[in-house]
């Protein structure tokens, strides 16, 4: 049965009242130490929520130089900010070091082992993972790591019994701001190898979610996966309503001169729910599996290239379906123009994975 059959998600409007619920213990919040100027807005909002609540904070250090040198001390003031809104919620300030690592792709599972081998999780019944200053190398292995704790059979040693909330602070626009350049080598995210890695399948298909300025790093994947049929993931609805149409417009080349793309195999899923584009993923690997077992095994691999929050569908799915993420990563970051006016517009939204609304319903 799937783990999220009855899923919960709370929005900007309902953050404030599900934080101010009648609880005593602790919360521990996972923050990426990055520049992204929304990496405190979630901390903020959760702090004038949840009080009297204790929030202790983890920073996890990023590479300093995949940064661009113009927009570290925006990391420097993220750092300042949420350390000084810790200590104001009567909290301690916890930093995990960045580990020693051969290679981008291999840092976030090292990550998650850190976090899981500091036992700081069974401190815990409730934790929050702030994701919007956090690459996807970091942040899938992370989730997935506590996922798997909290979905053993209860009296298992290592079961963890607590609330997961993955939470972001949205916004397309600043979105766009954001810079990524260069690639690095195509490789799975820490943890979403998938099964079929252990030898290539008869026929793959790739499901890449579609986003702004990512033609290169997509490219790049089609040309390295060589996949049999390819669906692409179109964020709709949205905010936008034309958005959707302006990404076509954007990878008109690739998707229809290069891969010369059928148009029934374009897919929609809500910008705004990540489940949403879950249970999408999960119906369309399981209609391809039956359609095409004769030929042989079948492997769908994904790539998200949109918002952290439709990232948080793909990332769901791997995990439930044990499908693969193949990534290509820019080479560095950094922020084209001024963000300050938009941070307000941003919405705050907590995908709750964990706990007590899957207790009280039976999944």
């Amino acid at each position: 049965m799937s783990h999220w059959a009855h899923p919960c998600i709370v929005d900007d409007g309902g953050f404030g009242g599900v934080w101010s619920r009648d609880r005593s213990d602790p919360v521990l919040v996972v923050l990426g130490n990055g520049f992204d100027p929304r990496a405190c807005e979630v901390l903020a909002r959760l702090v004038a929520s949840a009080a009297p609540r204790r929030i202790d904070l983890l920073l996890v250090e990023l590479p300093v130089d995949s940064t661009d040198a113009i927009v570290r001390p925006l990391v420097d003031a993220n750092r300042a900010r949420a350390e000084q809104l810790t200590i104001d919620a009567g909290g301690a300030v916890h930093v995990q070091a960045l580990p020693d690592f051969t290679d981008a792709g291999s840092l976030g599972r090292l990550i998650s082992r850190e976090f899981q081998q500091s036992s700081r999780l069974d401190q815990y019944l409730e934790v929050v993972v702030e994701i919007s200053a956090m690459s996807r190398a970091v942040y899938f292995p992370l989730v997935r790591g506590i996922l798997a704790r909290a979905h053993l059979d209860a009296d298992h040693a290592d079961f963890w019994p607590g609330d997961l909330h993955v939470a972001v602070c949205e916004s397309p626009e600043i979105d766009a701001l954001i810079l990524e350049e260069g690639t690095t080598p195509m490789a799975p995210i820490g943890g979403f190898g998938g099964s079929q890695r252990r030898q290539r399948p008869n026929t793959v298909i790739w499901v890449p979610v579609l986003g702004e300025r990512a033609g290169i790093r997509m490219e790049r994947l089609y040309q390295e996966l060589g996949p049999n049929e390819t669906c692409p993931v179109l964020p709709w609805p949205s905010r936008d309503p034309r958005r959707s149409d302006r990404l076509v417009l954007e990878h008109r080349t690739l998707l229809f001169q290069t891969i010369r793309l059928e148009p029934r195999n374009l897919i929609h899923a809500a910008e705004r729910n990540p489940f949403d584009l879950y249970r999408t993923i999960g119906e369309l690997n399981a209609r391809y599996k039956q359609a095409l077992a004769p030929l042989g095994a079948v492997g769908m691999v994904l790539s998200s290239h949109s918002s952290k929050l439709l990232s948080v569908g793909v990332l769901l799915a791997a995990y439930d379906f044990d499908l693969e993420v193949q990534h290509v990563s820019p080479g560095s970051y950094g922020l084209h123009g001024s963000t300050e006016h938009l941070v307000h517009k941003a919405e705050i939204f907590d995908v709750w994975l964990t706990g007590t609304p899957y207790r009280e319903s039976g999944t």
